[in-house]
């Protein structure tokens, strides 16, 4: 809707889990880099940590796509909702080790064996990249663990990276108990949030300045340097700051946006409210 008013060649902030719009900062960069020693160095499992909104699901993603010029298989997946019973199908259905709808989980755990000495037979490893990991259902702690003591200790063909973001809860105090490595993301300080939404408004073709120096200060007050609340923000600024015309985004719309995004009942239009108060 904005694009063409700002100049742009799409929605610079929109949520999508986008590989252009990665921005590898020192923090994103370390965690790269630490969940690559877990690929390359056979270790058989991670803690990667950070607040919701942070960026973990975007840096797995990243990993998938790196690991694609090495000689490892990745695979993603998202745990949020499943049950036991429900990953150990999704493991062997991704596996294609062809599992029915009614294969019992007896079943499920001799097909994930047999193709885990496989690969250690051919030498072959897997990288698995679990998210929400505290997000799923009761009991899926218990198969990862299981994973882990399947197959060849010696030999491991199977590495896995566990995402957590409640690092109280039942399945990460029993992932901790195995873990490697423990990697984590934080939010970002005032000034990489700056290049961070410079960065993703190069990608999008800005080619001059849209936001004000006092507004770089307002979106960090605002979102502590979460990107996802980053881009929530940016996003409801620009459409505001396009409604109204203006050359750009300073703080006071940065502001209104911030008040409505936290404060407006699900009876308001947020999007009305910001225009009006600018």
């Amino acid at each position: 809707m904005y694009c063409d008013f700002w100049n742009l060649t799409h929605a610079p902030f929109h949520q999508q889990l986008d590989l252009d719009f990665f921005f590898e900062s020192e923090i994103h960069e370390e965690a790269l880099a630490r969940l690559l020693y877990v690929a390359d160095e056979q270790k058989k499992c991670s803690l990667f940590t950070g607040p919701s909104g942070t960026g973990k699901t975007l840096t797995l993603k990243v990993l998938q796509h790196l690991s694609k010029r090495s000689p490892h298989h990745c695979e993603y997946f998202d745990l949020l909702g499943l049950g036991e019973e429900e990953f150990l199908w999704q493991l062997c259905a991704q596996f294609r080790l062809g599992p029915a709808y009614d294969t019992r989980p007896a079943q499920l755990w001799r097909m994930l064996t047999d193709y885990l000495t496989g690969l250690q037979l051919t030498q072959d490893r897997v990288i698995l990249l679990l998210d929400h990991v505290d997000e799923s259902r009761s009991g899926c702690h218990n198969t990862i663990e299981r994973l882990l003591h399947t197959g060849n200790q010696r030999h491991t063909s199977l590495s896995i990276v566990t995402t957590f973001e409640n690092l109280n809860s039942e399945a990460a105090n029993a992932v901790t108990r195995f873990s490697d490595l423990a990697i984590e993301l934080t939010p970002f300080d005032l000034k990489t949030t700056e290049n961070y939404i410079a960065h993703r408004l190069n990608v999008s073709g800005r080619t001059k300045p849209l936001f004000t120096v006092d507004a770089f200060e307002e979106i960090h007050k605002e979102t502590k340097g979460v990107l996802k609340k980053v881009n929530q923000l940016c996003d409801l600024a620009l459409l505001a700051g396009y409604e109204q015309n203006l050359p750009e985004i300073g703080s006071e719309v940065i502001s209104r946006a911030g008040t409505e995004i936290k404060t407006a009942p699900l009876s308001i239009n947020r999007i009305s409210e910001v225009v009006q108060g600018v």
